[in-house]
């Protein structure tokens, strides 16, 4: 009787021991399917999906079209909820409803989805750094002060140019090779320059994107600088009556506009007169 008790107790233990391992794997399977769940779900809940809605776009894809109330009662939750989240969702283009008898609903492609909310959040963030920047900009007391010397002016006109991020505009009548290596430095950073002047000043072309009328650059006594930086700095100076320099650093609306416009007006006479052939003033 004892063989025969042993040698049940040893298969209990054997069944036993089976079903231990069976359940640990079940348990193992299971939470790292729930982990994997929640991962997801936290995931696309920091791409603005609310938890129902991310609990109802996990629950379609990969399934067939379901209706409101399969989805209620796969994710456990009233109705009237899921209504509310699914016309939420249609609007955000993150499920599709399917034409039936009753009305079914199935998950985005995710490839597709992901694809427009990307290029989306691209298209705001860029709005948003444009309003921040204008925004910022906006704030900011006015600046406007006089200067005297020509040094000055170069100094000046120097520290507004390091600072560009953007684009610069600028005008002058006198050799520029003082900011050749601030013109290359700006130009590798993707800074726009844009200058023009009735003489030739012998700029870069590959740095500078530079419109003249072709004129020799005589010995003559500089007379006149205008620079408009990202469209907020500038600064405006000539040597006057009896050639001593003065100039103003602004970054009054106004005076941006003015400056600007007076560039692009005179480097846009300059493209119809070559163009037509015509001599405008």
């Amino acid at each position: 009787m004892r063989t025969g008790g042993s040698s049940f107790s040893g298969k209990s233990k054997k069944y036993l021991h089976r079903a231990k391992v069976y359940a640990i794997y079940s348990c193992i399977k299971y939470t790292t399917k729930g982990k994997r769940t929640m991962k997801l779900q936290e995931t696309l809940e920091h791409l603005n999906f609310s938890r129902l809605e991310a609990q109802i776009y996990m629950a379609l894809i990969g399934s067939e079209p379901m209706s409101a109330y399969q989805l209620a009662k796969k994710i456990a939750i009233a109705r009237p909820s899921i209504y509310n989240a699914l016309e939420h969702m249609l609007d955000k283009g993150m499920v599709e409803l399917v034409p039936d008898q009753t009305a079914l609903y199935t998950a985005q492609e995710p490839e597709v989805l992901l694809g427009r909310m990307q290029a989306e959040m691209t298209a705001n963030l860029s709005l948003a750094r444009k309003q921040l920047e204008e925004y910022e900009t906006a704030k900011q007391p006015e600046v406007h002060f006089v200067f005297r010397g020509f040094e000055t002016a170069i100094a000046r006109a120097g520290k507004l140019l390091e600072d560009a991020r953007e684009e610069v505009y600028l005008n002058a009548d006198f050799d520029l090779s003082c900011f050749a290596e601030t013109f290359h430095r700006l130009k590798k950073k993707g800074v726009r320059i844009v200058a023009f002047s009735f003489d030739d000043l012998g700029l870069n072309r590959e740095d500078v994107e530079f419109y003249t009328h072709g004129g020799m650059l005589t010995a003559h006594q500089p007379s006149r600088l205008m620079l408009v930086t990202d469209r907020q700095m500038t600064l405006t100076a000539d040597c006057g009556a009896f050639a001593n320099w003065s100039g103003t650093v602004s970054n009054n609306g106004l005076m941006v506009k003015i400056l600007l416009e007076h560039i692009q007006h005179d480097i846009t006479l300059l493209q119809l007169q070559e163009k037509y052939g015509l001599e405008m003033h």
